[in-house]
């Protein structure tokens, strides 16, 4: 749809983000924008700084804006709005947009020529029957979409767009077969409607449904959907069968705009968006807004004067697009206060958006921006839309023996039920246990990356063949993917679960003597021939511990440990391993009383990455800190 700039000022904007990056397209001139500052006071945007390159021609700046994200297709916004003409410059510059009142969620900013790329736009392209255009090299499957505006003459059997094999086989296509009868071809299967000659329509033509709407009316087009690819590219005016654009009649049509998108759920996947123009040499065609190119036809169109349009803000040549700017739910100002015996968390918010989950984080330093990065976090309550204060009691934690906290809103489908210590493949933890052959471990895991060899994610032994106790990942190159293993009393060719895919799913995994776990199965190995009695060296995660020899270090992820000494006894639990961070380092936290901490053994190097999976945080609050005087807290004696 083709629409004028609009003159109204953009509505107000809560970004959660200070600087983005550009992307840079293909075609247009080299120039770029990006966003240089985003300008706020008390957590509500002023205004953006938008950085421009220099360049040697004068080029224009636009907002677009919408409820959602639509790509750096200018076209798709809902909104666009001239924000500067940019003039050729050896410098960089910079622009300030204001905004105010939220409403819209998402923004974009692009540079656009000041000229169409073609000498005249047009509202409409006409063939004859005699001209037709090839679509690039990209053959036609299951999954492509067709959006198309145009208007038949109908009455014979001519081909309008598509490919195919033969005949009802490997078919993606629009024609009229004879008479008044529109057809539509998806895999093998064929869907037909009684159309209106010369009547505009507006097609859809998508997976099995293909809507059909014109003014005054609309209908649905059924079409069986299988497996099939094309074996050439798609005609337009035209049907290209197995690569003869000429073995159907080609088609009478009136084309106003077209766009191919070669996956139907992917707005990214748009290959095609023409609209019809004149080119500067006088060629009548089509131009692809995607890349910036002209197709070539096959066969002389024309036009009268009188079909020459305008051309719109969308139809210009963009050079360079920022990524989009959120807007959600921001913090105000937060305060705790002391009331009847506990704290109390307050908060201001602004409105205007989903509801949220609001947050507290809290330990013995300033985590900051990250909740992962703290000791604690707590999900507080739920925040509406519609409100602008949130208050809730503090956990008890706080008044005893915690210095900082911030607050953070959360998406509401975001959990905070597993915070996962995170190894890169040199981080390591030994403990201060060493298994015996009534030990029995249980953990909670996500394996990051299977690697390509041996991958311990828990040994302590003496050596090979003998004394030890682990589950390990093992994958040769020959193999496809890793296996689970367990190495018990110097066995090792125990298999757990074979296939073992890198990424970031939780499983449960558990091993003793004679037994492991893999998710829902548990199942039993042979120990008869070689049994435990102690493992040679403590109980190490993330590698391998060879009599104190450190080798094999993995890239897994822990959400939880639970070490028994005696499996036959639920209360035998001596270790419950967690995730945690004490005096800014990473590791495993002991949570039974007077469990300690067990930091990164390894010398050096980087620390374990602390992270909650997928945690979606929208805005941050200032910390506050203790009762030394330095922060507003009042602290509970």
């Amino acid at each position: 749809m083709n629409r004028k700039i609009p003159g109204s000022v953009l509505a107000c904007l809560l970004i959660a983000v200070a600087a983005l990056p550009c992307e840079t397209l293909a075609q247009g001139p080299s120039r770029t924008v990006r966003i240089a500052a985003v300008n706020s006071e008390g957590g509500v945007v002023t205004s953006v700084d938008l950085a421009v390159s220099a360049g040697a021609d004068e080029i224009s700046l636009y907002a677009v804006r919408g409820a959602v994200d639509q790509g750096p297709d200018m076209n798709a916004w809902d909104t666009i709005d001239s924000v500067a003409t940019v003039p050729a410059s050896e410098s960089e510059e910079i622009f300030n947009y204001p905004v105010s009142s939220p409403r819209d969620a998402f923004y974009r900013f692009m540079l656009a020529s000041v000229e169409a790329p073609f000498k005249k736009q047009l509202a409409f392209l006409k063939s004859t029957g005699s001209q037709y255009f090839i679509l690039g090299d990209k053959c036609p499957n299951q999954d492509w979409r067709v959006v198309a505006d145009v208007s038949f003459t109908l009455g014979s059997t001519v081909g309008f767009w598509g490919a195919r094999k033969a005949a009802y086989n490997s078919a993606f296509l629009c024609l009229c077969q004879g008479g008044t009868t529109l057809r539509f071809d998806m895999a093998g299967g064929i869907a037909t409607y009684t159309g209106t000659d010369k009547r505009r329509y507006q097609i859809d033509q998508t997976n099995q449904n293909v809507p059909l709407v014109w003014d005054g009316g609309s209908d649905t087009v059924n079409v069986s959907k299988d497996a099939f690819t094309s074996p050439c590219p798609m005609g337009l005016f035209a049907v290209n069968s197995d690569g003869s654009p000429t073995s159907l009649s080609r088609g009478k049509m009136t084309l106003y705009s077209f766009r191919v998108w070669t996956n139907r759920t992917d707005a990214a996947s748009l290959i095609y968006d023409l609209i019809p123009c004149v080119k500067n040499d006088d060629t009548v065609t089509l131009y692809n807004r995607v890349d910036g190119s002209f197709l070539s036809p096959v066969g002389t169109f024309t036009y009268n004067e009188a079909d020459v349009v305008s051309p719109t803000v969308g139809d210009l040549t963009v050079a360079s697009v920022t990524e989009a700017l959120t807007a959600d739910k921001q913090i105000l100002s937060s305060s705790i206060v002391s009331r009847n015996g506990a704290l109390e968390a307050r908060l201001a918010l602004t409105t205007g958006f989903a509801s949220n989950q609001v947050v507290v984080a809290y330990g013995a330093a300033d985590g900051g921006a990250n909740p992962a990065h703290w000791d604690s976090c707590s999900v507080l309550g739920t925040v509406a839309n519609d409100e602008t204060s949130f208050s809730a009691v503090l956990p008890f934690a706080w008044s005893k023996s915690v210095a900082c906290a911030r607050f953070f809103t959360i998406g509401n489908s975001d959990s905070l039920a597993d915070k996962l210590l995170k190894s890169s493949g040199t981080q390591y933890i030994v403990t201060d246990y060493t298994a015996t052959s009534n030990t029995m471990v249980e953990a909670r895991v996500a394996f990051i990356d299977t690697m390509s060899e041996v991958a311990a994610l828990w040994t302590g032994r003496e050596s090979s063949s003998s004394q030890s106790f682990g589950m390990i990942l093992h994958k040769e190159s020959s193999w496809p993917s890793s296996q689970l293993r367990v190495d018990f009393g110097g066995k090792v060719t125990y298999v757990v679960k074979s296939g073992i895919s890198a990424g970031n799913t939780l499983h449960t995994v558990a091993m003793r003597d004679g037994q492991f776990v893999y998710d829902s199965t548990t199942d039993s190995f042979d120990t008869t021939t070689k049994r435990l009695t102690v493992a040679g060296a403590p109980l190490t995660f993330f590698a391998m511990n060879t009599s104190g020899t450190i080798t094999y270090t993995s890239r897994v992820a822990f959400a939880e440990v639970k070490i028994w000494s005696d499996y036959a006894d639920e209360t035998s639990l001596v270790l419950h391993l967690k995730p945690a961070i004490e005096d800014g380092r990473c590791g495993f936290r002991n949570i039974l009383e007077g469990g300690r901490f067990y930091p990164n053994s390894a010398e050096g190097g980087d620390d374990f990455e602390i992270l909650y999976p997928n945690l979606n945080v929208l805005s941050v609050s200032d910390p506050h800190s203790g009762s030394d005087g330095t922060g507003t807290v009042i602290r509970l004696i």
